[in-house]
């Protein structure tokens, strides 16, 4: 993943946005969470003017955890009722203090950053709403970037997170990670969250960037932040191995000038193979008796990755491996693959007769791709008018202008 000076120092301040908030939050309860982020939001604002000034600090991360660590502290100093409370408690404001000093310890900062990931992934929010509060507090996203990344207006994701901190707040929703009895359910949906949000980040058919980098990025970094915890199980591993395989590619997913470039024409010299071997190390790690659909996608990613071209691909395994996934999940989109999978193993005939069962689900009536893959049999089958007239129905469907010079693209080739 490419990473400018710029993106270092604000990835720097999303990090430490996120690191506060969780740190603060757990501190202070989740009824106090905009408290914690105005008080967040003012350090941010005081480093980057006093650092302009007087130059950046030994240890800048120190500097803004004082910063906004006192400035919370001088507000809840004038809220009475938070002052009675920690007293009743025979606790004091001073002795708060020193826990969230120990809290903001390099060592401890990933135990609050885990609880407010559950936090966020509560099976109360739905499941767009989830993906906007953990980029929210966790990843430091503001609301346009959050409404850009989701395809979603400003005040949608103004409204959905703003909702969502009352939800947790009127629930009385702790900052804590779950009992061993509730956490195989809750993680689920954690994993399921830092799914979509990657595939949020690899891949959107509208807005005009075809992949947001800093998403996956964000994605990748909670997933490893759980894999590192004791709350990590095997389907957690398969799915950090998922991601990196899929982030291994991203840099060759797109030219210079952000057009996408297709698997077959891809330069795989540029797939980054430190973290194919990183994938592939978690994924030898995730070893289970009872394999997930995060499993076996990532060994369908990994046979992708190891392939020194498309044609050397080993599709008649990566087919047998859809046919696991559409018996653990009756999925259109597993059978869409497996369908490519089988044509570009040597049969299209069947290819074709798998996609024209696809054509009967409702689901899958405006789905570009699957006008695509027929285009694909097409062109394995020496069909170049019925391709064109494939990629053209595709294109008819097309909102996202990198999807319509893609196709462009596809179909001129074709038509030389």
């Amino acid at each position: 993943m490419k990473c400018s000076t710029n993106q270092l120092v604000e990835h720097f301040f999303r990090h430490e946005s996120a690191n506060l908030i969780a740190v603060l939050t757990r501190a202070f309860g989740i009824r106090r969470i905009e408290m914690v982020e105005d008080a967040v939001q003012v350090a941010l604002l005081e480093a980057m003017h006093a650092w302009k000034l007087h130059g950046t600090p030994e240890n800048p991360a120190a500097w803004i955890h004082r910063a906004a660590k006192n400035r919370m502290l001088d507000v809840l100093r004038r809220e009475k009722t938070y002052e009675k409370a920690v007293s009743l408690s025979g606790q004091s404001i001073d002795n708060q203090e020193s826990i969230v000093n120990q809290w903001l310890e390099e060592e401890h900062l990933p135990d609050s950053l885990l609880r407010m990931m559950f936090v966020c992934c509560h099976p109360s929010l739905d499941r767009k709403t989830q993906i906007a509060l953990t980029l929210n507090s966790l990843c430091g996203f503001g609301i346009p970037e959050i409404a850009r990344g989701l395809l979603l207006p400003n005040e949608t994701v103004k409204k959905r997170i703003w909702r969502a901190k009352k939800s947790l707040t009127a629930a009385n929703v702790q900052i804590e990670l779950p009992s061993d009895n509730h956490l195989a359910q809750r993680l689920d949906v954690v994993h399921i969250v830092l799914y979509l949000m990657f595939n949020e980040g690899y891949s959107t058919s509208h807005g005009t960037n075809p992949i947001r980098d800093d998403i996956c990025e964000e994605a990748v970094r909670l997933c490893h932040l759980l894999c590192e915890s004791p709350c990590s199980q095997p389907a957690t591993k398969a799915l950090l191995a998922l991601l990196l395989f899929h982030a291994a590619r991203l840099d060759a997913r797109t030219n210079e000038n952000g057009v996408v470039i297709l698997l077959e024409d891809q330069d795989r010299a540029k797939w980054d193979h430190h973290l194919i071997c990183a994938a592939q190390s978690w994924l030898a790690q995730s070893k289970s008796d009872q394999p997930t659909t995060f499993h076996i996608e990532a060994a369908i990613a990994m046979l992708h990755c190891v392939s020194p071209s498309l044609e050397a691909t080993d599709w008649h395994t990566i087919a047998r491996l859809y046919n696991r996934l559409l018996h653990l999940r009756d999925s259109p989109i597993y059978a869409l693959n497996r369908a490519v999978a089988v044509g570009q193993a040597g049969d299209p005939r069947e290819a074709m007769s798998q996609l024209q069962l696809l054509r009967s689900r409702k689901v899958m009536k405006s789905y570009l791709l699957l006008d695509c893959a027929f285009a694909r049999m097409h062109e394995l089958q020496g069909n170049t008018k019925e391709a064109i007239n494939s990629y053209s129905v595709a294109l008819s469907k097309v909102v996202a202008p990198h999807e319509k010079q893609l196709l462009e693209r596809k179909i001129r080739k074709l038509a030389d």
